[in-house]
């Protein structure tokens, strides 16, 4: 299969391009693309072909499979360039699409994806109805006024009955974290920029093996599971990442995924400390600016600096000083070797509600430290421990 592709980019100069394209070109290639050519215009882009004159023509002469582009085409856009170039037109949007369907594995994944592309290329789809009745040949796309047109009708059917089942499983996973606050269990979520480690940390904290491969939106699925911190039950869920000018139509439509972000009790915000220090700071505010876009308050987001075994302590502390302008505590942690997870579980057993902690003498299970025991009890359960529990201690008292 012919695979190659020309990226192009039109848009202002400005000092994080060179991020921003490595970016585009990683997606394209998890895509299963094969950059062949990289287009770099300044300045605005042209309203009906998105590259300007002469360099549309200068791409004309290469020899690529698809167009693709690092900002959102309009629907004029898409179809002059369709017919231009003769070959296949997508943007950064679809591109991510693209990537969504080859790694969706739950049907509420693959059910948003498809509902995402679908809402995407509607308006395409008009475009080209608007063309076909006018009269013009369509091109690239080879069909006939009826076809689109029959096309499109199917499309609004298929969006209504998308929507139908997603607000279905909404409701089944509203329905279940009901139940876990009712039995007083937190819920901790690992959110943070695509990359930065998020399964491999879950890897660490759960035992478990789910797949990690280091490239961008390996994780589609939310996974979740109950651990136990020296008897604290929380359950632990990992998230898909985010990534720089998320479009609105992904964020729409993986709403309920995102939703476990919104609603957790606690948002352990991974930042990848092996970063440059202006890509980490990049990733940090495109983090907190999807968390803002969720309603989230930073009182429920714990930072933390993930892959510190590939830097220097010196390193890891310019990156502290980049988070503390947000933060006043966070984690640094390595998933790999182990360092940190244990100041980690200690701030979740401090850090999460649902929870009343009992500290006692003489030490007897829970959390042990300086010859003290710190006990969780379940705040549905605090007056029957009281009840029994003085009786058992030399020293008790409530410190949570």
């Amino acid at each position: 299969m012919r695979n190659r592709a020309l990226l192009a980019y039109v848009g202002p100069k400005e000092s994080r391009l060179d991020r921003k394209l490595a970016e585009f070109r990683a997606l394209a290639e998890v895509a299963g693309y094969r950059p062949a050519h990289l287009v770099v215009q300044f300045g605005d882009p042209d309203s009906r072909f998105y590259l300007g004159k002469g360099k549309l023509e200068e791409v004309a002469r290469m020899d690529f499979d698809v167009f693709i582009a690092y900002h959102g085409l309009t629907p004029l856009q898409f179809y002059s360039l369709r017919r231009m170039l003769g070959v296949e037109v997508m943007d950064r949007v679809l591109l991510i699409l693209r990537i969504f369907e080859k790694r969706a594995g739950s049907m509420e994944s693959k059910l948003q994806i498809e509902l995402a592309s679908l809402k995407y290329r509607l308006p395409m789809v008009k475009e080209y109805l608007r063309r076909a009745k006018m009269g013009e040949q369509i091109g690239y796309m080879g069909a006939g006024e009826y076809a689109v047109d029959a096309y499109y009708r199917h499309m609004m059917s298929r969006i209504s009955h998308i929507k139908r089942r997603l607000d279905k499983l909404r409701e089944s996973r509203a329905v279940l974290m009901r139940k876990r606050k009712d039995f007083g269990i937190p819920e901790v979520v690992l959110t943070g920029y695509t990359s930065v480690g998020k399964t491999t940390l879950f890897n660490r904290l759960t035992s478990e093996r789910k797949y990690v491969d280091g490239k961008p939106f390996a994780t589609l699925d939310t996974y979740t599971r109950r651990i136990s911190l020296w008897g604290k039950e929380i359950v632990l869920t990992d998230t898909i990442g985010f990534i720089e000018d998320l479009p609105p139509v992904l964020i729409e439509s993986f709403y309920s995924t995102l939703q476990e972000v919104a609603d957790a009790d606690l948002i352990l915000l991974l930042v990848d400390a092996s970063d440059e220090l202006d890509e980490f700071d990049r990733e940090l505010q495109t983090s907190l600016e999807v968390l803002s876009t969720l309603g989230v308050y930073r009182e429920r987001v714990l930072p933390v600096l993930s892959k510190v075994d590939k830097v220097s302590m010196l390193e890891v502390a310019r990156k502290a000083l980049v988070v503390r302008r947000y933060f006043d505590l966070f984690v640094p942690v390595s998933a790999v070797t182990g360092f940190g997870i244990d100041t980690l579980k200690l701030l979740l057993f401090w850090k999460t509600p649902g929870y009343a902690i009992y500290e006692a003498r003489p030490p007897a299970g829970g959390l042990v430290l300086d010859g003290k025991s710190y006990l969780p009890v379940k705040i549905s359960e605090v007056r029957r421990f009281e009840a029994i529990a003085f009786d058992l201690y030399t020293e008790l008292r409530r410190v949570l």
